[in-house]
């Protein structure tokens, strides 16, 4: 974690899980008092700025969270660097880093960096329930991200 100062949520497009994971992260940050990380998301296959899919929009605003002003983010080269953490829902987007930049360093699925195997995908056409089950296992997750994180200060 010291060396740690910004997590980047990775998907595909960025308009479904990795914006909602983020805004659930920096949610359980700012709850727990650390100031200390930038928490962001991107995706690997953005076109345009497209807005976060409805769904996610819903239940974003279930957490108490508003995303309906998120615009879909590219990830980048200049996103990548040795204090950057980049957690990908799934291992296709880890791999699609390592794939198109040679400077790719600290790049884990979110399973795989709390010591867990498996992706974390919305079901395409899901029911917002469906959806809502996932997002509440990666809430649960990022509880034990937060523990991994801030475990030497406690």
């Amino acid at each position: 974690m010291k060396n740690i100062k910004r997590i980047i949520f990775l998907d595909e497009e960025n308009t479904r899980i990795s914006p909602i994971t983020a805004v659930l992260f920096q949610q359980k940050l700012e709850e727990a008092g650390k100031t200390d990380l930038a928490v962001c998301s991107r995706g690997n296959v953005v076109l345009f700025p497209e807005p976060v899919n409805q769904k996610i929009l819903r239940i974003s605003k279930s957490y108490g969270l508003d995303l309906s002003d998120y615009s879909a983010i590219p990830l980048e080269e200049s996103d990548l660097a040795p204090d950057t953490l980049v957690l990908a829902m799934d291992a296709s987007s880890k791999a699609t880093v390592y794939e198109r930049y040679s400077n790719a360093v600290n790049i884990y699925t979110l399973k795989e960096y709390l010591g867990s195997s498996g992706d974390l995908k919305l079901p395409l056409g899901g029911t917002i329930d469906e959806y809502a089950t996932i997002i509440e296992i990666i809430s649960g997750l990022l509880g034990l991200l937060m523990e991994k994180l801030y475990a030497v200060e406690n």
